[in-house]
């Protein structure tokens, strides 16, 4: 792959990342419909480990630290997410041997995760005290 088409993809992903933080800084998705509509919920009537995140990305944001945890606590690893978005497009959409040599995280804790957002979207939907305090508020 060329060097000028990779440039453009990481173009392409910082703008669109510039152009979250305004939307979310400047829209509350509290007091709007434009943001994201979760279609988990929207079927099962459940949160998913995702709901609450957009208001949580606003409110953290706007350096409201505590209420962002209140409505999402995986909001506090976004920095996380994007790392693994990075290395998930270097290793698999432009094969960088790199990446995928020296790729720190393993199997286990690919794992791990997954059962820490499986145990925590079925925590999240328990109606009883101090599970509800993992749903974002109503």
């Amino acid at each position: 792959m060329n060097k000028g088409f990779k440039i453009l993809i990481g173009l392409v992903f910082l703008f669109s990342l510039i152009f979250l933080v305004v939307f979310y800084y400047y829209i509350n998705p509290e007091e709007t419909n434009l943001g994201f509509t979760c279609s988990f919920k929207k079927f099962t009537g459940l949160n998913c480990p995702g709901c609450g995140g957009q208001r949580a990305f606003h409110f953290l944001l706007h350096g409201e630290f505590w209420k962002a945890l209140q409505y999402n606590i995986f909001i506090y690893f976004i920095p996380l997410f994007i790392y693994l978005l990075y290395v998930i497009i270097e290793v698999y959409f432009f094969k960088n041997k790199k990446f995928q040599q020296g790729f720190i995280f393993s199997n286990q804790f690919g794992k791990i995760a997954l059962i820490v957002i499986i145990l925590y979207t079925i925590l999240r939907n328990i109606p009883c005290k101090p599970f509800i305090f993992l749903s974002p508020p109503k």
